[in-house]
């Protein structure tokens, strides 16, 4: 088999097209298929182009809205509200991205909430956009209960828990992800695929 290689911005438009076709809005489109190239940059396969088919097929059965409309609301000065009204979690981060990041700064701190949304993808990677903009991004989600705790039998917690990002000091950020599991059930997902590789760098 003759591999081929591809560039990030034909991994993030392919993924854009596909989703469109599944019947994601173009507004949710852009946001997941933003994060299928952030994890093909990263090498985390489980959550690239591998994870597209896995969201067109969710898309298709209804457990995700593709033109879900996020809605924001602001119930304290550092409290940030958004109802993904089912739809990607996303498209709900960036809807309520603008004024979470001026509470953030308006009262040194702030916390951005979602409900009734989908999954957000790689979690590290919306701590990473925080310390982007010169912030210390620390981010929790709730998962199926799949692994245990260190010494217990019972799966208790999720694969990806947390994360924490810092920023550089130049304009970039210091991340780290816990991601509790070495193979995480997604990634068990790769075998057998026979997928191509990817040119992990930007056009130029």
């Amino acid at each position: 088999m003759t591999g081929q290689q591809m560039h990030l911005d034909a991994v993030e438009a392919l993924a854009q097209r596909v989703l469109v076709a599944a019947g994601t809005s173009e507004r949710a489109a852009q946001a997941v298929a933003r994060s299928v190239r952030l994890a093909e940059r990263d090498g985390i396969r489980s959550h690239g182009l591998l994870y597209l088919p896995i969201y067109a097929e969710h898309l298709r059965c209804g457990k995700v809205l593709g033109a879900a409309v996020p809605l924001v609301t602001r119930p304290r000065p550092g409290s940030i509200r958004v109802d993904a009204a089912h739809g990607f979690a996303h498209t709900a981060i960036d809807a309520g991205w603008a004024d979470f990041t001026a509470a953030t700064r308006a009262n040194g701190i702030a916390a951005l909430s979602l409900y009734r949304s989908y999954n957000c993808g790689v979690l590290g990677h919306h701590a990473e956009r925080l310390a982007e903009e010169g912030l210390v991004g620390l981010c929790f989600t709730h998962a199926p209960a799949s692994i245990a705790p260190v010494g217990g039998k019972l799966p208790l917690i999720g694969t990806n828990p947390f994360a924490i990002a810092v920023p550089d000091g130049v304009g970039g950020a210091l991340l780290l992800g816990d991601r509790m599991a070495i193979l995480k059930d997604g990634v068990l997902r790769q075998v057998g695929t026979g997928r191509s590789g990817v040119d992990r760098r930007s056009n130029h």
